[in-house]
């Protein structure tokens, strides 16, 4: 991959593919929900919406023209750490694509009247999103979990801040937010690297838009503490129950990393993995389960989540303390580390086939890391996972029972505890919940899916807004 830093500040990222006939485009900047003052929480993503009202030089019906004619997508999200607006398109429409994508980030002409359309929509997402019991549960979850640290914040907002953000609040943010020195350019695909950069030179010379004299971005901080939670959001509507367990995990550049991907693999990570055969394939405890990593730059998190009959949610529990009791007590042998490792490297190899996977991978290696994060290298650190790094993995996200989280949603507990899982008592719930049989409850918005996918380490949590075409 060909870098480049221009003399404004913007990093732009090259990364040309032979037999392939599209090129995907990203712009990230480096501010998300996490870097939001609590008065003005959602603040990022109210940005990611307005985008794409107008531009200067373009109306909303001319964006939405442009993005018809690029013949593949134009979407836009946003993390805890940073927002993405990025397109997919036919090589030859690559001239359209960068030009839209530059007008909308660096260019935007948003009026008092889109903020409230937006406002007004995005209550509406806000709405939807806690009637989804696996959006609200994550969402719980995490604000439990990390009460006290920005990660722990919505990426949404509340209703509250939301309701209260005004057009000169969000003009001011994008302005400290969408500034050259913290932004990535990416592309990737079908084109010619001195080509793309003299057409980016062009483009960017007819727009321009004023920085706000504030400081820096946030700097990386301490790792949250994890908050032993317990909680139960109840939905008698429900004919099943989703289960979620969080154990601490470290910091995306954290040297035990790749170990505790590798961990996950093991744990949860399809159907060979330790939670399916025991969980689902030996007991049919559930209808489904799995384990993953969400992780930032200053901590993150092991997750475990299955969906169930309520009847047989204690004994699921149960059966998920035995797994990680096991895992404490006896670590992984050698054929589920090599599994692992095979998998990796397939998913790894797969995804140098897609051009969106390389982009989504190169905005992790920029923000964490600084520099491109190389499928090589990914599979070369894989591969020199010992047994001895699994172990301190296995020390580091499930050594302390205490430090587990627990959240369930569903008709009813039945008399699943958190206790099951090993440990000591855990903490109360967030302001608005509930408290059933043994357990305490929470509420609220999500993080992601958990995901065992092994295209690059696993990601941040995210909100997304659909704009595909």
């Amino acid at each position: 991959m060909e870098t480049r830093t221009l003399g404004d500040g913007l990093t732009v990222w090259l990364d040309p593919m032979r037999d392939v006939r599209s090129v995907a485009l990203g712009v990230y900047v480096a501010g998300g929900s996490a870097d939001e003052e609590p008065s003005d929480l959602g603040s990022t993503h109210f940005l990611e919406h307005l985008l794409f009202r107008r531009a200067r030089r373009r109306t909303g019906a001319d964006i939405a023209r442009t993005t018809d004619r690029l013949g593949g997508d134009c979407d836009a999200y946003t993390t805890k750490e940073w927002m993405a607006v990025h397109a997919r398109t036919p090589s030859e429409r690559l001239p359209d694509a960068l030009s839209l994508l530059l007008d909308l980030t660096e260019a935007p002409a948003f009026t008092a009247d889109d903020v409230e359309t937006e406002r007004k929509v995005i209550l509406e997402e806000m709405a939807e999103a806690s009637d989804v019991p696996e959006d609200r549960l994550h969402e719980a979850f995490v604000r439990s979990y990390w009460p006290d640290h920005p990660l722990g914040a919505p990426i949404l907002g509340t209703e509250e801040t939301v309701g209260a953000l005004t057009r000169g609040r969000l003009v001011r943010r994008f302005r400290e937010v969408f500034r050259p020195e913290r932004t990535l350019l990416v592309a990737v695909g079908a084109f010619e690297p001195e080509a793309f950069l003299k057409l980016l030179s062009t483009e960017r010379r007819r727009r321009r838009h004023v920085a706000a004299p504030l400081g820096p971005a946030r700097p990386a901080g301490p790792s949250p503490r994890g908050n032993r939670c317990a909680f139960h959001i109840p939905r008698p509507d429900l004919n099943q129950t989703h289960l979620l367990v969080g154990t601490p995990a470290p910091a995306y550049a954290n040297r035990l990393v790749p170990a505790a991907w590798l961990l996950s693999v093991v744990l949860g990570g399809g159907v060979s993995s330790r939670l399916w055969r025991r969980v689902r394939e030996r007991h049919g405890l559930a209808y489904q389960v799995g384990a993953g990593l969400s992780l930032h730059r200053d901590g993150g998190m092991a997750l475990i989540e299955a969906a169930t009959a309520p009847k047989k949610l204690p004994k699921l529990v149960r059966a998920t303390g035995a797994v990680l009791r096991e895992l404490r007590q006896t670590g992984v042998t050698r054929a589920e580390l090599r599994r692992a490792k095979d998998q990796v490297r397939a998913e790894v190899a797969m995804s140098l086939e897609s051009t969106s996977s390389r982009r989504e991978s190169a905005v992790r290696g920029w923000f964490y890391r600084g520099r491109p994060w190389e499928a090589d290298e990914t599979i070369a650190t894989m591969e020199a996972v010992t047994s001895a790094d699994v172990d301190d993995a296995i020390a580091a996200l499930f050594g302390e029972p205490d430090a587990s989280g627990f959240g369930v949603t569903g008709p009813t507990l039945v008399g699943a505890t958190v206790d099951a899982l090993g440990g000591g008592p855990a903490a109360g719930p967030p302001a608005g919940a509930s408290a059933p049989a043994a357990a305490t409850a929470g509420g609220a918005r999500p993080p992601p899916r958990v995901s065992t996918r092994a295209t690059s380490p696993p990601g941040p949590t995210s909100a997304r807004r659909s704009r595909s075409r």
